[in-house]
């Protein structure tokens, strides 16, 4: 690819972002883009397949390197040799702190690209990548289960917590890590918020996995 080449590329990904992000993904025009960028609608087509492929050229390293984080953490829980009561067992200010800390480490990654994850959280409707945060919930959830489900849990009878139980638990987490971005707060009060989230999520899990046993789940009777 030529230097000019290059140029073009750059100048289209530039204005596809700003039509991205004041449009979203369902309503952004490839004309309009290409009006911004001071090209032809073609010089777009040859650059990239369609609106979606220019899309996810944008976000595509932060995508990457999300489900990497996951892949890691989720090979991590398999080899896991301590279940989580275990864990939780440990001095509170110790494992508070690494849970704070690996938070910190993504959440201060989504702030160095926050328009790209702003493409992702609040622009994405109609793309391949719309339910890219569910998805990792999803995934995290499972995780979260292998953990409850572990041969020291279920001796606890703590096994009995429902899967979607464990999944509304795991939303709400991974939901409050991007509403730093969603909300536009402020990084430098990033790093307070995320303390009391990642202590919230600590002793919520503590409390809970600290029943020796568990009633019957609530149910609504019409």
């Amino acid at each position: 690819m030529s230097y000019c080449s290059d140029i073009t590329k750059n100048r289209i990904l530039e204005c596809a972002k700003k039509e991205f992000l004041n449009k979203g993904f369902d309503k952004a025009q490839v004309g309009e883009i290409a009006k911004a960028a001071n090209v032809t609608t073609g010089a777009i087509y040859r650059h990239f397949k369609n609106k979606e492929d220019l899309f996810f050229t944008l976000i595509e390293d932060v995508y990457k390197y999300t489900l990497e984080v996951v892949v890691e953490v989720e090979v991590e829980t398999k080899n896991e040799s301590e279940d989580y009561k275990t864990l939780l067992a440990q001095d509170e200010h110790i494992v508070i702190e690494a849970m704070f800390s690996e938070a910190m480490n993504f959440v201060n990654y989504m702030y160095e690209h926050f328009e790209e994850f702003k493409l992702i959280f609040e622009c994405s409707k109609g793309s391949m990548v719309e339910n890219f945060v569910e998805e990792i919930v999803n995934r995290y959830t499972k995780k979260n289960m292998r953990l409850i489900h572990s041969s020291g849990n279920k001796k606890l009878g703590i096994d009995k917590i429902e899967e979607f139980e464990v999944y509304m638990l795991t939303r709400g987490y991974i939901i409050s890590l991007c509403e730093c971005i969603i909300h536009n707060i402020p990084h430098n009060y990033a790093n307070r918020y995320i303390k009391s989230i990642v202590a919230f999520q600590y002793y919520g899990w503590n409390g809970l996995l600290n029943f020796n046993t568990r009633k019957q789940p609530f149910s609504c009777q019409g």
